[in-house]
């Protein structure tokens, strides 16, 4: 009888973690895909309200994700649980470790365009936008996926970052070997450098979301397999 109420209490608590998570990872995919979407839109409008705008965001977030680990470390310690119970709790604390440094990632971002901002426009901007559409598309679908338990999506998250890490290399080399970078210009070749590059690991982190997703589902470890 005690361990027919443990484990409906645990069901009920994993249930609940998961109608929590459920709310905040739709609040999440959606702010995190504005975010992106606003730097993209910042950088070539020139918009310094909207980079204040997902500033202001953050604190929300770090609130959701610190009540969400909390809950979940209350039900591994009370009831111990096993087999798809941890597994899904164990991903739970993973993701929501990716969608911290996601935040992290996106709170530089916007350190990096307020930096541009002050600069002239530079032709490298386009991959750089492009990036943006991208890795918002991936923290989008990454994030859909674990809503929706969907592998396939999972998938093609993991093989759009191939993309993202071939554009973080262009943007390197172009400015590297830009012929008209000189004493005026060389703070802000080094600062889409680090943007590209800030995107590329938001766009690492989602893929590591989705190997979690697929390991739940499947329970297929693909994590040095990608």
């Amino acid at each position: 009888t005690v361990l027919f109420y443990k484990n409906f209490e645990l069901g009920v608590g994993v249930n609940d973690l998961g109608s929590e998570i459920d709310w905040s990872t739709t609040v999440k995919r959606h702010t995190y895909s504005d975010s992106l979407n606003e730097f993209s839109t910042a950088l070539v409008g020139r918009d310094r309200a909207l980079i204040q705008k997902v500033q202001a965001n953050e604190p929300k977030l770090d609130r959701y994700q610190l009540e969400i680990d909390s809950e979940a470390i209350r039900l591994i310690t009370i009831y111990a649980p096993i087999a798809k119970d941890l597994r899904f709790l164990l991903m739970v604390a993973r993701i929501n470790s990716e969608l911290e440094r996601i935040g992290d990632q996106a709170l530089n971002n916007s350190e990096y365009v307020l930096l541009l901002l002050s600069a002239p426009p530079a032709q490298t901007l386009r991959d750089i936008s492009r990036m943006s559409e991208i890795t918002r598309g991936m923290v989008h679908d990454a994030l859909q996926a674990f809503h929706d338990e969907d592998t396939e999506r999972a998938r093609q998250v993991l093989k759009a970052d191939d993309e993202v890490d071939a554009l973080n290399s262009q943007t390197f080399r172009d400015l590297l070997t830009d012929k008209n970078v000189d004493l005026d210009t060389i703070n802000q070749s080094m600062t889409l450098i680090l943007l590209a590059r800030s995107l590329e690991r938001i766009a690492d982190h989602a893929t590591n979301i989705c190997e979690e997703v697929i390991y739940l589902v499947k329970g297929e470890d693909i994590r040095h397999q990608t």
